[in-house]
């Protein structure tokens, strides 16, 4: 992400979300009041990463197709894909199911579903492994993007770009996401819900950003998307607006208890919202402008986006693993000093595994190169530029 800098620091911001809803559960404080809806809905920090995710993974693509290149090849954006994901995840997996004692009873069986990411699929999780069901979704984002970049530019008309129909294009997928969240809901929940269909809306906002950025930046859409990025405290301003909306009952009531599918449906509209204009003005907007851009790019708070995915991973086993060793009863403690130690936690397990494991990682990446090795020497500086960002 060296080109967009600033996003390390909002995967940063919804890893932080994502810790700040589970804190808020354990500690008993999903409750009908404005400060238990918040804590309820800091789950948006999932819809955060499935927005940057649909952004920094289809655009070296869609800049191929806006100059009339070949794509990096499939095979290469899926191995590097399992390098980023799968090492810190199965260590993950090894470690709670091995450690936890709620885990001591599992089957081979487990084992397998949770080692191969079908655990989403039944709904059934292990202890201290619930959060991954969003990483099995990311995963299955992974795989079908390549077809999904594909079927997009060829019915938006092969070999031509043309931004305009493929952002129609990407409308309709997100009502197609709709339409599954309202089936699921109405279905009565479970499983389905969490499953990609119902979170395409939020991996195409970032797509669609994505082909407005590879745009002529004298398009009208592209020019008037700089224009409303260069503001990036009203952008801001709007997503906090729509996330006070979402902690409101029109989404449905908080903790676990089933929604409405139209309560389903307000949710993930109000949820992409949040993610996009969160996004937004760290795409469009001048990297460096300001000091809330200058410090989502300072050394710091980069360094803190790159061990996001471990602080992602780990700091549920740390919640679960820390109430029983201090002795605390489920849904009871000061929910300040939970976060905080669970973050903390977070952040040191995933520091160690980003340099002991992800960071090492890294050299493999060129096993499979972007393009066939015959062509490589003829491979020029800009292609090297699209290469999709681990």
């Amino acid at each position: 992400m060296r080109s967009f800098p600033c996003l390390d620091g909002a995967r940063a911001i919804a890893a932080s979300a994502v810790v700040l809803t589970h804190a808020g559960f354990w500690t008993g404080n999903y409750t009908p009041d404005l400060l238990g809806r918040v804590l309820n809905r800091a789950e948006v920090g999932v819809a955060i990463f499935f927005v940057l995710s649909g952004f920094l993974l289809s655009r070296p693509m869609f800049r191929a197709a806006a100059e009339g290149r070949d794509a990096p090849r499939a095979a290469a954006y899926l191995w590097r894909r399992a390098l980023r994901i799968l090492p810190a995840y199965w260590l993950v997996v090894v470690a709670a199911l091995l450690l936890l004692p709620g885990n001591a009873d599992a089957t081979a069986g487990d084992w397998l579903r949770h080692l191969t990411m079908v655990q989403v699929y039944d709904g059934r999780f292990a202890e201290g492994l619930s959060h991954t069901w969003s990483l099995a979704t990311e995963v299955a984002f992974y795989l079908v993007l390549p077809l999904l970049v594909a079927a997009l530019l060829r019915l938006a008309g092969r070999g031509v770009w043309r931004p305009g129909r493929v952002l129609a294009l990407l409308g309709v997928v997100s009502a197609a996401g709709l339409a599954w969240v309202w089936w699921a809901s109405a279905a009565g929940g479970g499983a389905a819900e969490l499953w990609l269909p119902a979170h395409l809306g939020w991996f195409a906002a970032g797509m669609a950003m994505a082909v407005v950025s590879v745009s002529d930046r004298e398009w009208a859409v592209a020019r008037r998307a700089h224009e409303i990025g260069a503001d990036l405290w009203t952008c801001w301003a709007a997503a906090a607006a729509l996330f006070l909306i979402a902690a409101t009952p029109v989404t449905g009531p908080p903790g676990l208890a089933p929604s409405t599918p139209a309560e389903a449906v307000t949710g993930h509209l109000l949820y992409l919202g949040v993610g996009a204009l969160l996004v937004w003005p760290l795409v469009f907007g001048d990297q460096h402008a300001g000091r809330a851009r200058r410090v989502l790019s300072s050394r710091p708070v980069v360094r803190l986006g790159e061990i996001s995915y471990g602080l992602f991973l780990f700091h549920v086993l740390v919640l679960v693993a820390g109430y029983p060793a201090l002795g605390m009863p489920e849904f009871s403690g000061d929910l300040v000093l939970v976060f905080t130690g669970t973050w903390l936690g977070g952040v040191l397990l995933g520091g160690l595994v980003y340099v002991l494991l992800e960071r090492p990682m890294r050299r493999w990446r060129t096993v499979v190169p972007e393009r066939p090795r015959s062509d490589s020497s003829e491979t020029t500086t800009a292609e090297s530029a699209t290469r999709i960002s681990v």
